[in-house]
């Protein structure tokens, strides 16, 4: 009988001391194997030079000009409204960077794109009209996008230039040659 529970004893410990060994090794295997995320981000400090590039550069017209500044998510990172600019600026110049870090593209290029007449390089129509109708995307230019190794961390919207969208843009494209350097 003492041979019988001395042998139990030993067949329990052998179960136990597997079963810790496979899971000693699933945890190892995972701690391996997981990949952890790392996304880029546009910073405040980049931003606020974003946003101070549009605003120099708006300002050789004397324009009194609102800039937004959203992140990789479309969130706002800066906005800036200037002196005297109506409060509904704001949340045009926030869309106007939404939809060029959206569509990673000069939201004046994405007009084009996005014409009910556009056609591709064959001759056949686009039919991405519908894209105008997302929500916080709106159809005027102004914005750019921010891309950091090919990936659009932001955007930068600007309204209220003196010469229509297409000024808001040049501003737009100026403050994202004020963080160039960094965006190699």
């Amino acid at each position: 009988m003492q041979n019988l529970a001395k042998l139990l004893a030993a067949g329990v410990a052998a179960v136990f001391v597997v079963g810790s060994g496979f899971a000693l090794i699933q945890e190892l295997a995972k701690s391996y194997t997981l990949q952890s995320l790392s996304n880029n981000d546009i910073s405040v400090e980049q931003a606020l030079l974003v946003a101070q590039g549009a605003v120099d550069e708006c300002k050789k017209s004397n324009s009194t000009v609102t800039v937004a500044v959203v992140d990789r998510v479309g969130g706002i990172r800066f906005v800036l409204r200037g002196d005297g600019a109506p409060a509904d600026d704001v949340d045009i110049a926030r869309r106007k960077a939404y939809t060029a870090r959206t569509f990673r593209q000069a939201t004046s290029k994405w007009l084009e794109r996005t014409a009910p007449d556009a056609l591709d390089a064959k001759g056949v129509p686009i039919l991405l009209t519908g894209q105008r109708s997302l929500d916080n995307v709106i159809d005027r230019a102004g914005g750019m996008p921010i891309i950091y190794h090919g990936d659009a961390i932001g955007g930068i919207g600007v309204t209220g230039s003196k010469g229509g969208d297409m000024a808001d843009e040049a501003c737009a494209e100026a403050g994202t040659k004020a963080i160039a350097d960094q965006l190699l």
